[in-house]
Formats: C-alpha cells, sequence, structure tokens
C-alpha cells in the first residue's frame, strides 16, 4: 500500500488546524474538497481517521496511530528533495540540529562556523532544548541530529558518538548564597535550601533526585520549576535559590558584579553525565548532514583534549 503525499499533507493540515474548515483556507481548496481528499485516504486504509462535531475535528484511534508517521512521511520528503535540488546545484542545502544548551555555550557554535565556512550557500537550523524534547523531536522527524546526554534506551534512533566525553552536574549557587564561599558541606546539609530545577521526569532531576537516594536522604522539594535554563541561571545567580547544572551553563563568570555562578563544593558529591549524539535509526542522512555530523565529532574531540 503506497499513500499518497497529498492526502497525508491534507491529513497533517487538519490535524494541526484543528478543524477541516481552517485546514482548508490554510490549503486554500474548498472545504468540500478537502472532504474528499480525505475520504479517499481513509477509503485506501479502510478506517475512519477523524470524528467530525461542530467544534472541529477530532482524531479517532487509528487516526491518532497514523499522525506520528504522517509528520515523519512529510519531513523525510521535503528532505528528499532538498537533498536532490543540492545535488543538482538548485538548493542551498540544511541541516537541522538540536543541542542541550551545556553544548550551545561551548563549541556547537564554533563548530556550526566552520560547516558554513566550508558550505558557504548552507543554511543551519539551532535548537536547544532538554535532551527527552529533542530526542522526540528527532523520532517525530523535526531535527535531523539530537546533540544531548546520553540515555539507557532510545527507541527508533541510533547513537554516533563513542561517548566519551563526559560533562559533570553540580550544585550551583550565586555569589550573594549564605553558602557561598563553604568548603565544609555535605548534601544532608542541603536540606532545607531553597533549589531551582529543571521539571521531574527530565534526565538532570531523575539524576539530582538519586544523589539523595542513594545516600539515603529525604529527596527536597523544588521550589522553582522551569524548562527554560536562562530562568533557572538567573534565580541561582541571584542569589536565593540552589540550582544543578553543568559547568557549561554558568563559565564564563557573569560579566556584572555579583552576578556569577559559583560550584558548592561537597565532600560527598561527585557525578558525571555523558553527552551523545543520535540521529534516527533509519534515516539517510544528507550530505550537508553528514559533514555536520564530521565537524560535531571533531569539536567532541577538542573538548576531550
Amino acid at each position: 500500500m503506497l499513500l499518497n503525499l497529498r492526502e497525508i499533507h491534507a491529513f497533517q493540515t487538519i490535524v494541526d488546524c484543528g478543524s477541516l474548515g481552517k485546514a482548508a483556507e490554510v490549503l486554500h481548496v474548498t472545504q468540500p474538497a478537502l472532504s474528499r481528499i480525505v475520504k479517499r485516504l481513509e477509503e485506501q486504509l479502510g478506517v475512519p481517521l477523524f470524528e467530525r462535531h461542530q467544534r472541529g475535528a477530532t482524531l479517532t484511534e487509528y487516526g491518532a496511530q497514523l499522525a506520528p508517521h504522517a509528520r515523519l512521511l512529510l519531513n523525510e520528503s521535503a528532505r528528499a528533495v532538498q537533498a536532490i535540488e543540492a545535488l543538482r546545484g538548485m538548493g542551498r542545502g540544511r541541516v537541522r540540529v538540536g543541542a542541550v544548551a551545556s553544548a550551545l555555550e561551548s563549541f556547537v557554535p564554533a563548530t556550526v562556523e566552520r560547516l558554513l565556512q566550508k558550505w558557504p550557500g548552507l543554511q543551519a537550523s539551532v535548537e536547544e532544548g532538554l535532551t527527552e524534547d529533542l530526542l522526540a523531536q528527532l523520532a517525530r522527524g523535526e531535527i535531523d541530529l539530537a546533540l544531548t546526554f546520553d540515555v539507557p534506551t532510545a527507541p527508533g534512533l541510533k547513537r554516533i558518538t563513542e561517548g566519551a566525553w563526559q560533562e559533570g552536574c553540580y550544585v550551583v549557587l550565586g555569589e550573594t548564597h549564605p553558602l557561598c564561599g563553604r568548603t565544609d558541606m555535605r548534601l544532608a546539609d542541603l536540606a532545607e535550601q531553597r533549589w531551582a530545577l529543571v521539571p521531574r521526569g527530565l534526565q538532570p532531576r531523575e539524576d539530582w533526585q538519586q544523589l539523595f537516594a542513594e545516600r539515603q536522604l529525604p529527596v527536597p522539594a523544588a521550589s522553582v520549576e522551569s524548562k527554560s535554563i536562562n530562568l533557572l541561571r538567573r534565580l541561582v545567580a541571584g542569589g536565593g535559590y540552589l540550582g544543578w547544572m553543568p559547568r557549561a551553563l554558568f563559565e564564563p563568570p557573569a560579566p556584572n558584579p555579583g552576578q556569577a555562578i559559583r560550584i558548592l563544593p561537597l565532600r560527598d558529591v561527585q557525578t558525571t553525565r555523558r553527552y551523545a549524539l543520535y540521529r534516527r535509526q533509519e534515516s539517510h542522512l544528507s550530505p550537508a548532514t553528514g559533514a555536520l555530523v564530521e565537524e560535531l565529532l571533531v569539536g567532541i574531540r577538542g573538548v576531550i583534549g
């Protein structure tokens, strides 16, 4: 069974818009014409994909099963066209990479610059995110590479790197925090402190919780939870909160006095996290994306050295 990309595009547009009427406007077709396109797709698959109602259209269980594959098909189709046009000299080529904040703060900018110097017509799209979010985007085909922290399992994804590069996470605080400068602290001494952390379920938070669990200590509640790395940095730098982050997120020191973030040395805490570069298992890397992989590996080896 071969799926028609025009019908898949129509299906995905309805999903994104939430109704046939809005999707018809986006696609510049009449609503009856769009209904016929969807009907052909439903007849081919032999199942209903949408439940129509006054407020719009919602996916059936069959439609929900098709949705992630539809988006991936469309993304891969666009990438195939870009690759062919690049070879014909018609397109500029484009690479899409996502990276965790600590990598973006360290060697990724220089990596992208080296790539663009070698491929002057290339366009680079760089996304910042947390490990779990970036791997989900990669699985959906929204990015082509993900530079994240290593995870135990990543179904449908392939790890490219050797995994030798390690980045430590630290308990950190602002220069004006009452504990700044202390060198005699242990993890148990921090039970009553206020913490600014990423939300539960994300790997940095899990690692932080594991610190307390391994020492049979009660896990403190987070005073502030956010996926915004900038917000967490500002809260910690302000002196009112402790944080948990890699060195690359707080070095070099802040330019303004009193806003620097420091490591709080703990006599019983020493941890590392391993970076990894991922691609989709079954995807084909374009020449430009393959070149980006090589540059990223050069950057990683430079950090190791």
